[in-house]
C-alpha cells in the first residue's frame, strides 16, 4: 500500500485536471492517472503505516500554516515517461514540504528518493509509463492547455491504496 501525502488542488483546477485525465484516455488510450484525487505530493510513504499516526505528525507539522499560495506552469518529463504539471518552489511552500518530511519521514519507508527536500521536484501527474511514443503525441497535445495557474491550497490530504485496489482513497485531511 502506498500512502501519499499532498494538497488536493482547488476547483477550477481540480475538476479542469480531472477532465484532462480522461481526454488523455479517450484520445491515447492510456490508464487513467491512479491516485483520482488531483493533487502534489509532499511525501509518500510504502510502508502499512498507522493512518491515525500520519494524520498527527500532520496535523502538527502544519499548526502553523494557513493557506498556502501555489503557481504552475509548463510541462515536464521524469524517465519512464511520466507527464506532468511543474508547481513552482516558493519559500512558504518550501518550508511547508520540508515540515512535513520531518513530521512523517521516520514513520515508514519513502518509495522513491525524489521526495526528500533536495531532490524534491513538485508536480501534477497528468500520465504514467506511457511509450515513447505516446509520450510525445500527450504532450503535444496538452501544448493547446494554459497550465499558467495560480491559487492557493488550503488542506493536506492523505490517500491510500486499499486492499488490492490501485486506485487512492482519501483516508485522511487535515486543514490549513
Amino acid at each position: 500500500m502506498t500512502t501519499i501525502i499532498g494538497p488536493t488542488l482547488p476547483d477550477p483546477y481540480f475538476s479542469t485536471v480531472e477532465s484532462i485525465w480522461d481526454e488523455l484516455v479517450d484520445e491515447f488510450g492510456i490508464d487513467r492517472y491512479t491516485n483520482p484525487f488531483p493533487h502534489f505530493t509532499l511525501y509518500a510513504l510504502n510502508d502499512e503505516v498507522d493512518i491515525a499516526t500520519v494524520e498527527a505528525a500532520v496535523t502538527e507539522a502544519v499548526r502553523e500554516y494557513s493557506s498556502v499560495s501555489v503557481h504552475t506552469d509548463g510541462l515536464g518529463i521524469f524517465p519512464g515517461n511520466h507527464v506532468w504539471l511543474p508547481v513552482a518552489k516558493s519559500p512558504q511552500l518550501t518550508a511547508l514540504h520540508s515540515d512535513v518530511v520531518r513530521a512523517v519521514e521516520d514513520l515508514g519507508t519513502a518509495p522513491v528518493p525524489f521526495y526528500e527536500p533536495h531532490r524534491w521536484f513538485p508536480h501534477v501527474g497528468l500520465a504514467l509509463g506511457v511509450d515513447d511514443e505516446r509520450t510525445r503525441n500527450i504532450v503535444a497535445f496538452l501544448l493547446d492547455y494554459d497550465f499558467e495557474w495560480s491559487f492557493t491550497v488550503d488542506n493536506v490530504t492523505i490517500t491510500r491504496t486499499l486492499d488490492d485496489k490501485k486506485e487512492h482513497e482519501v483516508v485522511a485531511s487535515v486543514d490549513l
